[in-house]
């Protein structure tokens, strides 16, 4: 934990500069280069990386639990400032942090005959600054949570508009070419139209206020793990929505103006059969599945690669057994009547390390919810998911990606509520599948 005279410490190493302690710590804490400049991601997204040295090696970050509020406003204030400022039924009270990081180093506060001097300023922004790049790296942390697999499901794919955008494309010519004897004209073929509609995007957001009463009392970083709970939970939600899209709950495919469900077992394609996973050959009837696939306007095979197998927990160690690194050795038996030999063949595991596995607790609760699948408990547990993982299977539309937003309330709203700080984070999207006939659902 960083306390107060660590915070007084770095300051004073910096010639006392509020401003070079504030991109430093930025800088410290993940969010920022040592200039100040924001990390992006190759989506333009903000993201968290290791501060360098300037030798540009990493190290280590500082975490948002090892900093508290009340260390950082105590060490870069002082200790009577930040007692007149933060203490609940203080004279200045909070609203006083908001005008001085408004009012700039040129003026002076005044409650009664007692200022807040121009020198405070710059170490008033300071604290606002890394109070604000604490609560951008708390919610970032938060939604980057390693446990989420929706982002694996269905890949990023940026969009301007809301609703209604055809993803536009070409039919397949088909198997039209013929024999062209000398003389003859070339068979003269036409493109046919086919598109996909986007389905509404939807905003999800939340917002947390910080108090003066929070700041006061915060000596062991308790308010930056409410908004690292803000960002897991913003996430979650748009997990949910991404997990009911792929396994069923939701159904967004709209083709040529049609609405479909993802899953069938009849009509334009049959990706949904009883299947369950107990043998290496009944993976391979998946893939018999995937190979009998055809495209609607010609008749075609459709040429599928899956990749990717989605299984609930369990069925992991079954799945790992013939997919996994723990894949070993199968047997064939056949069918002799009793009292006859029985021709036994042995062979290694064929589908080892071929695909990726995915499991999720989230999937089984969306499979087992009244407003999910609202399959058993033992029904869902059977559940699972082969397909091809990229862009041209399902996407999650994205008009803008997960936004961090900082602003002080207006001085009424803070004097009369305390409010020191208010943080939104907000993300809006929606997911949309391309290509249904590139996923197969198998059930008991």
């Amino acid at each position: 934990m960083i306390r107060r005279n660590d915070v007084r410490d770095l300051l004073e190493s910096h010639n006392g500069d509020a401003g070079v302690f504030a991109r430093r710590m930025t800088h410290y804490m993940g969010v920022s280069d040592q200039h100040g400049n924001p990390y992006l991601d190759d989506g333009n997204n903000m993201a968290v990386r290791d501060p360098r040295d300037d030798q540009g090696r990493t190290f280590p970050r500082i975490k948002p639990s090892e900093i508290s509020f009340g260390h950082l406003g105590r060490g870069l204030l002082g200790h009577d400032l930040f007692e007149e400022i933060f203490e609940p039924g203080s004279r200045r009270g909070a609203g006083h942090l908001v005008a001085a990081a408004m009012a700039g180093a040129g003026l002076n506060l005044r409650e009664a005959s007692d200022p807040v001097m121009p020198s405070a300023f710059a170490n008033i922004n300071a604290f606002t600054a890394v109070v604000t790049g604490l609560l951008e790296v708390s919610i970032l942390e938060g939604w980057e949570n390693p446990d989420f697999i929706g982002d694996q499901l269905m890949p990023d794919e940026p969009s301007k508009v809301f609703e209604g955008r055809k993803v536009i494309g070409t039919a397949r010519i088909g198997d039209l070419a013929e024999e062209r004897l000398p003389g003859m004209p070339t068979k003269r073929v036409k493109f046919g139209e086919r598109w996909i509609e986007q389905p509404r995007t939807v905003e999800n957001a939340m917002a947390c206020e910080v108090t003066q009463e929070a700041v006061f009392l915060d000596l062991t970083g308790q308010v930056t793990q409410e908004c690292n709970n803000l960002g897991e939970w913003l996430r979650y939600r748009k997990e949910l929505r991404q997990i009911d899209a792929f396994i069923g709950v939701t159904n967004t495919y709209k083709y040529k103006g049609t609405s479909y469900n993802t899953y069938q077992t009849a009509s334009t394609w049959d990706n949904d059969f009883s299947n369950e996973l107990l043998h290496e050959s009944d993976f391979e009837e998946v893939l018999i599945k995937f190979r009998d696939m055809t495209d609607q306007e010609t008749g075609t095979r459709v040429m599928i690669n899956p990749n990717t197998v989605l299984v609930n927990r369990g069925k992991v160690r079954t799945a790992s057994a013939i997919l996994g690194p723990t894949a070993i050795a199968t047997e064939y038996r056949s069918n002799d009547s009793a009292g006859t030999p029985q021709n036994i063949r042995t062979s290694e595991p064929f589908y080892k390390n071929k695909y990726k596995l995915l499991e999720s607790p989230l999937v089984y609760e969306r499979c087992d919810a009244a407003d999910g699948l609202n399959l058993s408990a033992a029904n869902a547990e059977k559940y699972w998911w082969v397909f091809e993982q990229g862009k041209r299977t399902i996407v999650y539309v994205t008009n803008w990606p997960l936004r961090v937003q900082q602003g002080a309330p207006g001085q009424v709203d803070m004097i009369d509520r305390g409010v020191v700080q208010y943080v939104k984070a907000d993300e809006r999207g929606v997911p949309m599948w391309i290509e249904p006939r590139r996923v197969v659902r198998c059930k008991n």
